[in-house]
């Protein structure tokens, strides 16, 4: 219809529609009012999530993960249109889409995380099914007043215009002093690293600063106060932010020029390791904490079989080879849309699969991050490594196995003879002392970081 013809309906006519159409709008805002929760299931680990959603004339809400927190983190944006609606929470890149079912009981959609695409009901929450907060027992909180100075400060990754947001901890006492920027492991992390009301980085960098060490952590990009879009991030992009950190730390009038490095967890700890085999200028030790040191395709089927091992299951042959497939043609040079389509065909045979649901979860092999991920192999770039490196390993690490990457560096590292590469027998790979190593652990651990560890970092760097 043409904007005169429009024009030409009848006022009393159109004043209905507009208030019909209003009218059906507020009822399904006051329908989605309250609060309400669902539940994720991420690697045997039950992850409950609530929604605390009110609309007066315009949504405000907020998210608390129970089981992690007490915490309640605002929402960036609620957009509801007649039956559904779309919610995000941008500190930590989250965000829900769903609908509304026709008797407004529940709300069926999908939540989205970095690499997590799942399907997450939601129901209203009642005071029998609430999720209760657990008491979190940690003993190594951080909190002010410092002994040292605190900064919030900004630093640019100008390849790809991004301003990365941190906080520098340095001595009060005049002079130069080594300092470490921090490297986060995968997934969407803040400048503490948080996760279960664990700070590690916080952690880590109090004790280094009150050792005299000068410590640089900050928001990964898209994340907290930085720019970007984390979501759009590889493993290399996350590199160049880690350099342009490297950079800024060098011009620090404190800092002693030649004993300026790394500390990286996880992936982190993988950035540091291709980094240190690039021979980067201004980098001059790096310490790797739970960092891969095999090709990362052969990395992820031990991982599977670890954590299939922690639940008590195992994975078979067909299961492995039909988990090869999926990573060669990830890895290969397909468009999109045919590796995905070339991955749902392999997966074909397993019930359930061809579903939208389970599409939605397989997704995330096919994101920029994984497909870029699955290619490295950092046995070339360790072999070139000539700067001295700290390798530790957590003895009940499911994610990064202890025994095989441990004897890779054995294998591949240059012999330096300030160089270690050690295993902590009774850590996770979050290096807390831990039962299994199982990820449904995680959360009840009281300890943030192995204070073995931590001593032994501190005294490895102020001996170089």
């Amino acid at each position: 219809m043409d904007r005169k013809t429009l024009f030409r309906i009848e006022m009393k006519k159109y004043l209905l529609f507009l208030f019909t159409l209003f009218g059906c709008s507020v009822g399904f805002a006051q329908s989605f009012e309250g609060t309400w929760q669902g539940s994720l299931t991420i690697q045997g680990m039950e992850l409950p999530l609530v929604f605390n959603l009110k609309y007066d004339g315009g949504w405000t809400g907020n998210m608390q993960s129970p089981k992690q927190s007490n915490a309640k983190m605002p929402i960036s944006k609620i957009k509801a249109s007649a039956d559904s609606i779309y919610i995000t929470v941008d500190p930590i890149g989250l965000s829900y889409a769903g609908k509304l079912s026709a008797d407004k009981s529940f709300i069926d959609g999908q939540i989205k995380q970095g690499g997590l695409n799942a399907p997450m009901k939601m129901v209203r929450q009642t005071a029998s099914n609430a999720v209760k907060s657990i008491e979190l027992v940690r003993t190594q909180t951080v909190n002010a007043p410092y002994p040292y100075d605190a900064l919030n400060v900004n630093f640019e990754n100008t390849v790809d215009k991004v301003t990365l947001s941190g906080t520098l901890t340095s001595p009060k006492e005049k002079g130069r002093y080594p300092a470490v920027i921090l490297i986060s492991g995968s997934g969407p992390s803040d400048r503490n690293s948080s996760f279960y009301g664990h700070e590690p980085f916080k952690v880590l960098a109090d004790y280094l600063t009150r050792q005299g060490i000068v410590v640089l952590r900050y928001d990964d990009r898209g994340i907290g106060e930085s720019t970007g879009d984390y979501k759009l991030a590889t493993t290399g992009d996350l590199s160049k932010d880690a350099l342009a950190g490297l950079k800024y730390l060098r011009k620090q009038a404190n800092v002693d020029p030649k004993k300026v490095g790394i500390i990286g967890h996880s992936e982190g700890g993988l950035i540091s390791l291709l980094l240190a085999g690039q021979r980067v200028a201004g980098l001059d030790f790096i310490v790797s904490l739970a960092g891969p040191a095999l090709k990362i395709d052969s990395l992820m089927i031990l991982q599977n079989e670890a954590v299939a091992k922690s639940v008590n299951q195992k994975v078979s042959q067909q299961e492995i080879q039909r988990i090869k497939r999926n990573y060669k043609i990830a890895k290969s040079d397909m468009s999109t849309e045919k590796a995905f389509a070339e991955i749902m065909a392999n997966l074909k045979d397993i019930p359930g699969s061809q579903t939208p649901e389970f599409a939605d979860q397989i997704g995330v092999l096919i994101t920029p991050w994984y497909r870029y991920f699955l290619k490295i192999d950092p046995v070339p770039f360790i072999r070139k490594i000539k700067i001295p490196v700290y390798a530790a390993f957590g003895g009940k690490d499911i994610q990064v196995t202890a025994p095989e990457n441990a004897e890779s560096l054995t294998d591949n590292l240059p012999k330096n003879s300030k160089s270690v590469i050690k295993i902590y027998p009774e850590d996770n790979h979050l290096f807390q002392p831990a039962k299994t190593g199982a990820v449904a652990e995680y959360p009840e651990i009281p300890v943030t970081l192995d204070p073995t560890l931590l001593s032994d970092i501190s005294n490895w760097i102020k001996k170089l």
